[in-house]
């Protein structure tokens, strides 16, 4: 008697250890996936920056003074541009490859989505659209449209051709 109490009381320990693991597993699984999404995405936008904008950084972008004539084309002022672009393509997606699965794993639970499955796309795909809809405008205000870079770190040459301490340049998209 004491065995088969001993053995019963192992079965649904044994079996919720299993379950335990094994949704641990499944999470580790998607936090896993979501990071090498999020890492490619990162990386493919990278290089598309790169690629698409490699001739500012072998020729330079304007820069402006503070009344807005240009005052030369600066390498140094298209690697800043670069960079900042660069870290706005990164920040991106971040958004949208977060928060719609953590958003949709509460609203799977609701009633109204476990009755009417047929709802489950939709609503993903809503949820989708208004995630975009915040992390686009987040992510392109990073960074002001016209930065600004102190005299002294651009090109020696250029920086002779102004009196003024900052110079203004288009960072781009």
């Amino acid at each position: 008697m004491d065995q088969k109490q001993h053995s019963g009381r192992q079965g649904p320990v044994v079996g919720n250890r299993w379950w335990h693991l094994t949704g641990s597993r499944l999470r580790k699984q998607q936090l896993l996936t979501a990071s090498l999404s999020a890492q490619a995405a990162a990386s493919a936008n990278i290089c598309n920056v790169v690629l698409m904008r490699h001739n500012e950084l072998m020729e330079g972008i304007s820069v402006l003074d503070s009344s807005g004539n240009v005052v030369g084309s600066s390498r140094v002022a298209a690697k800043h541009a670069l960079m900042e672009t660069a870290v706005t393509r990164v920040v991106l997606p971040m958004p949208i490859l977060v928060l719609p699965p953590i958003i949709m794993s509460f609203l799977e639970k609701l009633p109204l989505l476990q009755s009417r499955r047929r709802l489950v796309l939709p609503v993903h795909s809503l949820v989708c659209l208004a995630t975009f809809g915040l992390a686009l405008p987040l992510a392109i205000s990073l960074f002001p449209q016209m930065s600004e870079i102190e005299v002294s770190e651009l090109e020696p040459e250029i920086a002779a051709l102004t009196n003024d301490k900052t110079v203004i340049y288009n960072k781009g998209l």
